[in-house]
């Protein structure tokens, strides 16, 4: 981190401050403003940015960083979202803005507020209070555990195969809901289905009997109306049929005279082969047409049973044989949730099989990274005058812990899966805890319930210093890393802060000389709340 600027945040108008590389001091008489720093870095972390951060007045206030990136970062996560950087270095901001409409830039580009806290938490890391509490709570200490491990790959792996495995879940529940439905209106279905194969319905089929009721209605008056016409095209003296066969006649003879007039005895002769057609027509139509009770019964009949049909399941037979075939594929597709069930659950149980697997295999290498973190921390507070103090990470279930209050405060993002006698989550199958003791003769307790506050500060430099030397992060930021201790102690933090510097930046907000002394020192003070003055710097 090379340079932060902030303007109009909290109490502060303008402020311009550049960090150099090393343990960076900051100080000053409680009150003075120095916390300000830290929120106004933690907004670049994703942290709530609100209208009361924004200074009295004001309707925009800003905070800038700029960053310098070592040779040694992987720059790759930073090139996946913003591309090819043109150089070592990254400006960040975020603006808030009484409107609520908060911005956020990366190099000048507009961004999203998960890809600066992605960003930045790459580059950024903060211990302070708030973090403290963090440390105190079992789910932080598995998040420990796998970093000092350098066990993230593993578990984005595991966190993969479980993310398929509640999918697949999700899935198969929802095949099963949808097989339980169908069986439920099954019987339904093959009612319906089996009413309306009974009644053979046909396409249009009530169009036709409609027309055959009416003709069955009215069988006389259409028996005399046909009468009639035959009389008069074919029966009676000078029919239809009679007049334009002379009429042929007579346009053929003259068409000897005027062959002109042929052309009308061609088509008067076509007239006169269509008169005869009507006429034989009409004569079968009269012969066939009868009254016929028992038909007529029938048609109705069937016309009241398609009509009730129609009224259950469609308005006309074409949607009666739709419904039909709806049902028929609901019935099929009944008859394959059983194998689309039964190969989602031998693929269901093939990765939770995979997931126990990797969970099984992460938990063994947690185990090994726990004994060694722990080691490790009881050598750390060795060196912070906590040489008879003795730290362990437990698991649950494992002999000798107290899974009953301890382990139970777990939470989880997403329900369980148990695998035979395993309960896995996101996480895997594991629930850690810190246990500390802090004298000799004490038993092991949940660090939680025990640590005082300068014992938890001294707890939390430990595992931050362990933690950098898995991790990259370009800047530390300590803020009252100094609490509850002092003397020689303080000096001893001092020490390891500055041993610390020699990998990272780090910036300590701290109060004690005894931690001043061993870095570039900047004097923080407010002379009014509308006014900061240009911070001082000093070497010590």
């Amino acid at each position: 981190m090379a340079e932060l600027q902030i303007s109009n945040f909290a109490i502060i108008h303008e402020l311009s401050v550049s960090f150099k590389p090393g343990l960076t001091v900051v100080t000053g008489e409680t009150g003075a403003g120095k916390s300000i720093l830290v929120n106004a870095i933690n907004l670049l972390l994703g942290s709530r940015g609100s209208g009361d951060l924004i200074r009295t007045g004001s309707q925009e206030a800003a905070v800038t960083v700029l960053f310098h990136l070592a040779d040694d970062v992987d720059r790759d996560q930073f090139q996946a979202s913003l591309g090819d950087l043109g150089g070592p270095e990254v400006v960040v901001k975020r603006v808030l803005s009484t409107s609520g409409r908060n911005r956020v830039y990366v190099n000048g580009q507009l961004a999203t507020l998960g890809l600066l806290s992605q960003l930045c938490r790459g580059l950024v890391s903060i211990s302070g209070q708030r973090e403290h509490q963090l440390f105190l709570e079992p789910e932080a200490h598995l998040e420990i555990i796998d970093g000092f491990g350098g066990l993230e790959t593993e578990r984005r792996a595991y966190g993969q195969t479980f993310g398929e495995l509640k999918r697949l879940q999700s899935e198969l529940r929802r095949l099963q809901r949808q097989a339980q439905e169908r069986q439920e209106k099954e019987e339904l279905h093959r009612f319906q289905l089996e009413e309306i194969n009974n009644t053979r319905v046909q396409m249009d089929e009530e169009i036709q009997l409609e027309v055959e009721r009416e003709r069955l209605r009215h069988v006389e008056r259409l028996r005399q109306g046909a009468s009639e016409a035959h009389q008069i095209l074919y029966l009676d003296s000078g029919s239809v049929l009679e007049e334009v066969s002379q009429c042929q006649k007579m346009f053929s003879d003259l068409g000897n005279l005027d062959p002109a007039l042929k052309s009308l005895a061609q088509t008067l002769e076509g007239v006169r082969h269509q008169v005869e057609d009507v006429s034989l027509t009409l004569r079968d139509y009269i012969q066939n047409i009868q009254a016929d009770p028992a038909r007529m019964e029938w048609v109705e009949e069937r016309l009241h049973t398609l009509k009730r049909l129609m009224r259950k399941y469609g308005g006309s037979t074409r949607e009666i044989l739709a419904h039909a075939d709806g049902l028929q594929q609901e019935l099929e597709a009944s008859e394959s949730d059983e194998v689309e069930i039964a190969a989602r659950e031998e693929e269901l149980e093939q990765i939770r099989r995979q997931a126990l697997s990797e969970a099984l295999e992460l938990s063994k290498r947690r185990r090994e990274a726990a004994r060694r973190l722990s080691k490790a921390v009881e050598k750390s507070l060795v060196t912070l005058d906590m040489a008879k103090c003795r730290f362990e990470v437990r698991f649950d279930q494992e002999e000798g812990s107290e899974p009953s209050r301890t382990f139970r405060a777990y939470g989880t993002s997403t329900e369980c899966v148990r695998v035979d006698e395993y309960l896995l989550d996101e996480r895997g199958v594991d629930r850690v805890a810190f246990f500390f003791s802090a004298n000799p003769g004490e038993e092991l307790k949940p660090m939680a319930s025990i640590a005082s506050g300068g014992e938890l500060s001294r707890i939390v430099l430990a595992l931050k210093e362990l933690l950098a030397q898995e991790t990259v992060h370009e800047t530390l930021i300590f803020d009252e890393v100094d609490a509850g201790i002092g003397g020689r102690t303080a000096d001893r933090v001092g020490q390891r802060l500055r041993g610390l510097a020699r990998r990272h930046q780090v910036v300590c907000i701290t109060h004690l000389p005894q931690i001043a002394c061993y870095a570039i020192i900047i004097m923080w003070y407010v002379r009014a709340l509308v006014r900061v003055e240009p911070p001082q710097l000093c070497r010590s």
